[in-house]
């Protein structure tokens, strides 16, 4: 027998939005579409098995791997971010295996096109876009389930998307005359690769330990490298590097650079104490190998990032102007004994002044190859008269009326994708891309260099400065050599650029006794970065 309304209508209503059933109901929800998600996965990768016995063990191992991994994703997104960057730290891209039997890239292709190393024709896509793929569509889903999703355009959203849909023009424009679709997947994969790291880090990362997250990726990646490198230079090469060309592919010498550059950052800004402590016992390894994979432009880059370093911590920094100034003086006494004496030695305390003795009087080797460029910029400029404002077009080879040697067998793109990547981008995507790249480059360098100087956290402030030099390096070895056609490089700049958009929310959920404790952390190092500031707190003393 019914007593009222009350028993009849709550039992007929569905359940307010924010209680427990409900709750429950999302959570079921979530957990079908997950195992949904999943099924479809495997299925599809049970059907290729079936279809194709040759890829049977791979398949195998994905049945295995991908529910776990998408499991692992759904979880936490950001995590796909993290593997990103990690993975662009320490997987090369290019597989000396005849040379090096410890290449890790040769092992775990993730950027490397699944019909090369499955042997299946037609999987014309790499793990990595797999992995953003999946990390893309799990945000979605989660967004649009929970009623979540809201798209973060970052702070460099404007001049990044400028840019993209000018190369995405440059793509059509090439292919409607006569450019090879193939050909320009190769090309504009790392300029996508850009926006897509972009997206994500601008949409998934929310924590401030993201930056603690990153930084111990660029730090252990790096001193990994620095370690494989060591070794190759002293066990593998018995210390003769004339054999070869270099210990890794040109742009590995860029993450060692990142590496270089954040430890006098963190000494003079402050960091993680463990992290301070795992680059001083990685930092030897670290320099023998990027000495040793013997980068011109990396070690001019660096010098002029070190030269960032100490001016923007003037400005940023007024208590850290002595020191800077100090520093100089030093430098100034060492430097040019150093360079008079080892530029026409050989070895690796040498490296450093035959780059930039190289600029001036280049050995034949070097002078072939300073010829070699100077042609090549002389043909990518003729190429881009013939399309001045919008673009030569991807997929198509740069016109050569500067006769360039034949480097075809080592270097298969030598006439797709030159050595200065920036004036490759002048060429194919014209001024008006190349105008909207500097718009993105020059506002990620005055919102790195503000941030640096107005924010309040001190560990904040040196990630800031960390990201200022990235760029400006970033821009000189791609003007030297190929960076900005790089797919490592250009997930990393995705990411950096991202971050700047970040950082000031950080700032602000920083409460001041944890800035005091991260200034206070710095105090060990104070024999490294002595102040005016110090001096005083000791005569009060």
């Amino acid at each position: 027998m019914l007593t009222s309304a009350d028993d009849v209508i709550p039992s007929t209503l569905p359940a307010p939005f924010w209680s427990v059933a409900a709750l429950q109901q999302r959570h079921r929800r979530r957990d079908l579409v997950l195992a949904f998600l999943a099924l479809l996965v495997t299925l599809a990768v049970a059907l290729l098995v079936m279809v194709l016995p040759d890829s049977l063990l791979i398949g195998l191992s994905a049945i295995v791997l991908v529910p776990a991994v998408v499991v692992w994703l759904w979880h936490a997104p950001v995590r796909g971010v993290y593997v990103l960057f990690a993975a662009a730290i320490v997987q090369e891209t290019t597989f000396p295996a005849v040379i090096y039997g410890d290449d890790l890239g040769a092992r775990i292709p993730l950027f490397e096109d699944l019909a090369s190393w499955t042997h299946v024709k037609g999987l014309s896509f790499t793990l990595a876009e797999l992995l953003m793929v999946f990390v893309l569509l799990i945000w979605l889903i989660k967004g649009i389930a929970y009623r979540t999703l809201r798209f973060d355009r970052g702070s460099l959203m404007r001049p990044l998307a400028l840019y993209s849909g000018m190369v995405l023009f440059a793509e059509l424009h090439g292919l409607s005359s006569g450019g090879d679709f193939r050909i320009s997947l190769w090309e504009i994969r790392s300029q996508a690769y850009m926006l897509i790291a972009y997206v994500l880090a601008c949409n998934l990362i929310n924590k401030r330990r993201a930056t603690d997250v990153l930084l111990w990726s660029l730090v252990v990646g790096a001193g990994i490298k620095g370690i494989q490198g060591t070794w190759r230079y002293y066990i593998s090469l018995h210390g003769n590097l004339h054999s070869v060309e270099t210990l890794f592919p040109h742009e590995q010498s860029f993450f060692f650079n990142a590496f270089l550059c954040y430890l006098p950052i963190c000494l003079l800004y402050g960091g993680p104490p463990r992290l301070k402590k795992v680059m001083l016992a990685f930092l030897p390894f670290v320099i023998i190998a990027s000495l040793a994979n013997q980068r011109r432009a990396a070690i001019l880059a660096l010098c002029l990032a070190y030269f960032v370093i100490l001016v923007v911590t003037a400005v940023a920094q007024p208590a850290r102007r002595l020191v800077v100034l100090r520093i100089f003086g030093v430098l100034a006494l060492i430097l040019p004994p150093y360079y008079v004496y080892y530029s026409t030695k050989s070895g690796l305390l040498s490296e450093p002044a035959r780059a930039i003795s190289s600029a001036f009087s280049p050995d034949p080797r070097d002078a072939s190859s300073n010829l070699y460029r100077v042609n090549e910029d002389k043909d990518i400029l003729a190429t881009m008269k013939s399309s001045p404002i919008y673009g030569y077009g991807f997929g198509k080879p740069m016109n050569t009326p500067y006769s360039l040697a034949d480097i075809s067998t080592i270097y298969v793109f030598w006439n797709i994708m030159p050595h200065d990547s920036i004036l490759w981008i002048w060429m194919r995507t014209g001024t008006i891309g190349f105008l909207f790249f500097w718009l993105l480059i020059g506002g990620a360098i005055v919102q790195a260099t503000r941030l640096t100087v107005r924010l309040r956290d001190p560990c904040l402030k040196g990630f800031s400065l960390l990201i200022l030099t990235v760029i400006v390096q970033e821009v000189v070895v791609g003007y030297l050599d190929l960076q900005w056609t790089n797919y490592r490089n250009l997930i990393v700049m995705g990411i950096v650029f991202a971050m700047l958009g970040k950082l000031s929310t950080f700032d602000q959920s920083t409460p001041p006794e944890e800035r005091q404790r991260i200034k206070r952390k710095v105090a060990p190092y104070r024999w490294a970065i002595g102040t005016v500031g110090d001096a005083r707190a000791k005569g009060r003393r």
